[in-house]
């Protein structure tokens, strides 16, 4: 190891980390949840203490059946090789370095290098990619078509990016900006109240969410998606507004390129893993309207996953 010259200085943003690293490290963790938690997963012990809807998404993708492997595993290669149908989840079993970082940084001669090397391997949220698998189950079976799949692929991803945004609320907004700078969610909250209102009004809040990030994945121009929620969700202009403006945060390189690259390349596959998952299933397919501005019944199914996830 190569100690650091007395002219090198942290910068700023190693700084930043860790004080973010020990305030997060320092959150109380609870022994009952021992069971459930993940092996040198970054925070995972503090946010099963924290969260019940971080520890609902773990526990029913356990129920499944679902398996961790601790494995180290790239943003790139999590991207390109996981399965998302399949109940296996890698991840990269890093708390270790992350607290020897936080001790020794100052021994290391390119903090920032470090840095940036650990951040390589630490951007999977083990949430999101938990509440993918669960939701296949609660979706009623899939179109055979490409467009309507596309449609049932971007609702299932818009009902897995509002759950992100529903534990950013619950964790508030004190702690969720750093849990999202230290990558183990996804997305921060809190900048609204509707949580701490009664669970109807929050449940409207998430619904008009839903209609707004759907419509942002269906490519709908930005400036109408405002007007396309007004519609499905009359009389809740400030909601939808503060709703639409949130959902519209979602990064836009995702919904314009590598959302749909990966539908075009992969939706014959995707369709036939989901199939085989929905085989004892009864229910109908699930055919989403064509306009946007027909939505009504897709947010009975979304009200359905949210009751399942105690929201």
């Amino acid at each position: 190891m190569t100690k650091k010259s007395p002219s090198a200085v942290a910068t700023s943003h190693v700084q930043d980390f860790l004080a973010d690293l020990k305030l997060l490290s320092n959150l109380p963790t609870s022994k009952k949840f021992q069971k459930i938690t993940l092996d040198e997963y970054p925070l995972d012990a503090q946010l099963l203490h924290s969260s019940a809807l971080y520890r609902a998404s773990r526990e029913m993708y356990l129920e499944l059946g679902g398996v961790f492997e601790a494995k180290v595993c790239s943003t790139m290669r999590s991207l390109s090789a996981q399965d998302l149908f399949a109940d296996v989840i890698q991840y990269s079993p890093s708390w270790s370095e992350l607290l020897w970082f936080r001790d020794h940084s100052e021994e290391l001669a390119d903090p920032d290098k470090e840095l940036e090397a650990l951040g390589r391997f630490n951007e999977i949220s083990l949430y999101h990619e938990q509440n993918h698998r669960v939701l296949w189950r609660l979706l009623p079976p899939a179109p055979k078509d490409a467009t309507g799949f596309r449609r049932y692929l971007n609702f299932a991803e818009s009902l897995v990016v509002v759950l992100d945004l529903a534990l950013g609320d619950e964790l508030g907004k004190k702690l969720s900006p750093i849990y999202e700078d230290l990558k183990v969610i996804y997305r921060s909250g809190g900048e609204h109240t509707y949580h701490t209102k009664d669970l109807a009004s929050y449940r409207k809040y998430l619904l008009a969410m839903v209609c707004a990030t759907y419509c942002t994945l269906e490519l709908v121009n930005p400036e109408d998606i405002v007007k396309v929620v007004d519609y499905v969700f009359p009389g809740q202009k400030k909601m939808n507004k503060d709703a639409t403006a949130r959902s519209l945060e979602i990064n836009e390189l995702f919904t314009r390129v590598t959302n749909p690259q990966w539908q075009e390349r992969y939706w014959q596959e995707a369709q036939k893993k989901l199939a085989k998952i929905h085989k004892p299933s009864k229910e109908d397919v699930f055919e989403l309207a064509s306009d946007p501005l027909d939505l009504e019944a897709e947010f009975q199914l979304a009200l359905r996953v949210f009751e399942y996830y105690g929201l």
